[in-house]
């Protein structure tokens, strides 16, 4: 309309003054009704981080225009996630998008805003001036409170899961719905663990008090599979490669759990190959067993299963999954219930993936509670802890430590690590594993406290252990059922 307009007054005015921006009128908000309403809406559903007041903003409508077209995009759930070497998020922590961004200064926090937003949402020159702020604290690390046209949103966290479990745009018929089974009738699980790693499904199961029948784990790395030997005392049966696994020779089965390596789907992996090549295919394998494995429509016996893969993997990838395992995915990160973040997808039809996850009084949510004697941590929280050894630095300036100890730097010792992903001291300490082997080994692990919480329904399915009642003050929990199983040395509460 404003085109066929222009030609029709004449293209006036004509000359270089044609090309001029449009001047603001009397320095007042300038008129957005170039939007519509679903633009609107749209433009809103695209921040769970903050609320963006469209109406107030001081931009001209050509410049929200972009900002809406811009997140109907993917880039929100295919960079949200995304982080550089110095581990902060490669883009805008609120449009996804965006070349020059500020960090954030707060050392347990990870976000970056690029200066488009931050001058259109927040007024102009908040870019430059927020750059003479050193450090300079992001909107979400202080007080919650409006800036301007930027609001954020006290739910952020809740809205940001939602968005990655609802982004898909996709829908399925709900998986089937087995009922709790009788006490009496229960018996103990069959478990096949695809991609096992250290065994933490078979630790999981024990720390809840499931009785474990047969617990089958594929696992090709050396490393992974003496750590899950020695701690568990050889009673996982390791069968080697994931692709050697036949129909004929293994089950039936309870519950089949795993996650396919993530190299080849993560797009922090520039030299990635995708859901079809490398190290992605193997996803197919998982799905190739899930067939196998599920029971036939007269079959009354429970049948669950959980896939995990990262959150950082490219739209595409995350449809095609999505429509092979008939499911939308959960995203769950650890922060909630350990020091580090670690989001992760899990697709499955094990009962309650979808309620929020609540730390118990067990779990160590911040840093200082995994830490030996006599260190100290300069941090709450840590970001995701990879197989990278520069992983475990933090802050703008990438040579920055978390710990203190004799009044200097220093980087987090292993004991430390297995505490931080919820398992017991000590855990990797096997076969002269040297630092970087038993980093490498938990850094591709699941989070105890995450599989706990997603796992736990199964205990109205199958049998469980009778577990002694705590007897002392310093682990007893704020729940007066809670229990505890010893396993080793080690004492550690069950849900």
């Amino acid at each position: 309309k404003q085109m066929l307009d222009w030609a029709l007054g004449g293209f006036q005015p004509s000359g270089p003054e044609g090309f001029q921006p449009n001047a603001p009128k009397n320095g007042k908000n300038i008129d957005t009704t170039c939007l519509t309403e679903s633009e609107v809406k749209e433009l809103s559903r695209c921040f769970p981080l903050f609320l963006c007041v469209v109406r107030n903003v001081q931009a001209p409508p050509e410049q929200l225009a972009v900002m809406v077209s811009v997140c109907l995009q993917d880039n929100f759930t295919e960079t949200l996630y995304r982080y550089d070497g110095d581990g902060y998020q490669s883009y805008c922590t609120i449009c996804c998008y965006g070349m020059d961004v500020l960090l954030c200064g707060n050392d347990g926090c990870c976000r970056s805003y690029c200066e488009d937003c931050l001058n259109i949402l927040v007024g102009p020159g908040t870019f430059d001036s927020l750059k003479l702020e050193d450090p300079w604290i992001c909107y979400l690390c202080q007080a919650h409170r409006p800036h301007r046209a930027l609001i954020p949103r006290e739910d952020w966290s809740i809205r940001v899961q939602e968005f990655f479990t609802n982004d898909s745009g996709m829908e399925f018929e709900p998986h089937r719905v087995y009922p709790s089974i009788p006490a009496n009738l229960r018996r103990p699980v069959r478990v096949l663990s695809l991609f096992d790693g250290i065994g933490t499904g078979f630790y999981v199961l024990k720390v809840l008090g499931i009785k474990i029948d047969k617990y089958v784990a594929s696992e090709v790395c050396e490393d992974s599979v003496a750590v899950a030997t020695v701690n568990h005392d050889g009673k996982i049966v390791h069968i080697g490669d994931v692709r050697h696994i036949t129909q004929e020779r293994w089950g039936p089965f309870d519950l089949l759990i795993g996650g396919s390596p993530c190299n080849d789907l993560s797009i922090v992996n520039p030299l990635r190959k995708g859901l079809y090549e490398g190290t992605g295919r193997l996803f197919f394998d998982y799905y190739r067993i899930l067939q196998w494995l599920k029971p036939k429509e007269d079959d009354l016996r429970p049948f669950f299963w959980l896939y995990e893969n990262t959150v950082a993997m490219n739209t595409c990838n995350k449809i095609s999954i999505c429509r092979f395992l008939e499911c939308n995915p959960v995203m769950v990160d650890a922060m909630h219930v350990t020091p580090a973040r670690r989001a992760r997808y899990f697709w499955g039809n094990i009962p309650g993936m979808r309620r929020p996850i609540v730390a118990t009084q067990s779990d160590k949510l911040d840093l200082q509670e995994c830490l030996e004697l006599g260190r100290k941590a300069t941090m709450c929280k840590v970001r995701t802890i990879t197989t990278n050894a520069n992983s475990l630095k933090q802050g703008k300036n990438v040579n920055k430590l978390p710990v203190l100890y004799n009044g200097k730097e220093d980087k987090l010792w292993i004991t430390e690590l297995e505490r931080v992903f919820g398992f017991p001291k000590h855990y990797t300490d096997v076969r002269d594993m040297n630092r970087q082997q038993r980093q490498k080994v938990l850094g591709k692990a699941w989070c105890v406290p995450v599989v706990r919480h997603l796992l736990a329904p199964l205990k109205d399915y199958f049998t469980c252990e009778d577990l002694s009642p705590l007897t002392t003050a310093a682990t007893t929990s704020s729940s007066p059922s809670s229990h505890t199983l010893r396993i080793g040395t080690a004492v550690l509460a069950s849900l």
